[in-house]
């Protein structure tokens, strides 16, 4: 079987708990948009993990709202329901911490990162899962990392303790680009965003290079913000793509992100979304902010 997920830290502990109790002999890395827009290759065999839902698929877990995904028959098999984490689901599907007790914290810590369940400490000096999570969080703009996705899923399937997961030099060596770009990253969010109303709007477009960093560093920088609202260019700058967000320090948003993302042919949970900018963005961004500004 082959399965197919998203590159983050949600993706990664569903690949760990997947491939210890089914016979994955292969990992495919995708984008959620690739499954809404219909260029996703699934076959018969696959197992899709945090990623919308398809009908040629053989198991599918997730926990994002996506309203935008075909009908879902019923009597699928695997979970699809509120979580805080699609690992979450996969954990309790097969048993839990009574079946693998090894993979309590690293579950755990995804569905902390996930929910963006996070402390300021959490956001200022990482550490642990959380840490790690940042190295593979395509919103921190460290590039493609399907080598080094694969070779956590190896880590971590020999309950492999993260103290020694973060000695590991392909690691240590994500880690230090994040710390060593961090003061640049702060520079760039602070220069490239402006507050309307409860939103703060941070447009990297103009970048060549967006600095790696941290996603939720922008609510400790502008924590009169309860939402963002984040445009950078998608893969290969065809198209923008406009980041939503609710603020992890300020939690009065009483907007449903993903239900919103979905109207406007994103996906996403309650409390982020994405949203593809294929045609007139700039006013497809301020119809949006302008939805985040009359619910507060």
């Amino acid at each position: 079987m082959r399965l197919v997920t998203r590159g983050d830290l949600d993706g990664l502990t569903c690949a760990v708990l997947l491939g210890l109790k089914e016979p994955i002999e292969s990992i495919a890395l995708i984008h959620p948009q690739d499954i809404t827009d219909g260029r996703a290759d699934i076959r018969p065999d696959d197992i899709i993990a945090n990623l919308p839902f398809h009908p040629n698929c053989a198991m599918w877990f997730d926990h994002h709202l996506h309203t935008a995904t075909p009908h879902v028959p019923r009597g699928f098999k695997g979970v699809f329901a509120e979580a805080p984490s699609a690992a979450r689901l996969v954990y309790e599907y097969y048993g839990g911490k009574a079946a693998m007790p090894q993979f309590i914290e690293l579950v755990r810590e995804t569905d902390r990162l996930d929910s963006a369940n996070l402390t300021p400490e959490d956001v200022v000096s990482p550490q642990g899962y959380i840490q790690l999570g940042f190295t593979i969080d395509g919103r921190t703009g460290l590039g493609t990392f399907e080598k080094y996705f694969l070779h956590l899923v190896d880590l971590l399937q020999a309950a492999t303790p993260i103290d020694q997961v973060l000695r590991d030099p392909g690691v240590r060596r994500r880690v230090e680009i994040l710390e060593s770009q961090d003061e640049t990253f702060r520079a760039e969010l602070r220069s490239h965003s402006r507050m309307d109303g409860n939103v703060v709007i941070t447009d990297f477009r103009d970048l060549d290079h967006v600095p790696v960093g941290n996603r939720f560093l922008v609510y400790a920088l502008f924590p009169e913000a309860n939402v963002s609202a984040r445009v950078h260019w998608g893969p290969n700058r065809a198209f923008p793509v406009l980041l939503v967000g609710h603020s992890i320090f300020n939690r009065t948003c009483r907007t449903n992100v993903g239900e919103l993302a979905a109207r406007y042919g994103g996906g996403g949970h309650r409390g982020a979304g994405s949203i593809p900018l294929m045609d007139e963005p700039d006013q497809q961004i301020q119809m949006v902010v302008n939805e985040l500004k009359a619910k507060g």
